[in-house]
């Protein structure tokens, strides 16, 4: 099952543009907040590496404020 994994300081506004993106999107998680946007993005990598998901690194934004982690399925499109 196709999966994506993405930061963002701002999680729900991403679950909507992914949400008209993503076929079927599901199992919609959170993690976080990280203290830094490196941190959020080592998360992501390992995550996305273990898990098998899409990911690109990126997010704008700066280096030190609360960054999260999000992480969905879904039926492929995005």
């Amino acid at each position: 099952m196709p999966c994506r994994i993405g930061i963002s300081m701002t999680p729900e506004d991403r679950r909507t543009y992914w949400a008209g993106r993503c076929w079927n999107l599901r199992n919609w998680q959170v993690q976080g907040p990280f203290d830094s946007k490196s941190a959020a993005q080592r998360h992501e990598t390992s995550e996305a590496a273990r898990l098998g998901c899409d990911a690109s690194p990126g997010g704008a934004g700066p280096e030190f404020a609360n960054w999260y982690v999000y992480y969905f399925e879904h039926d492929g499109g995005c």
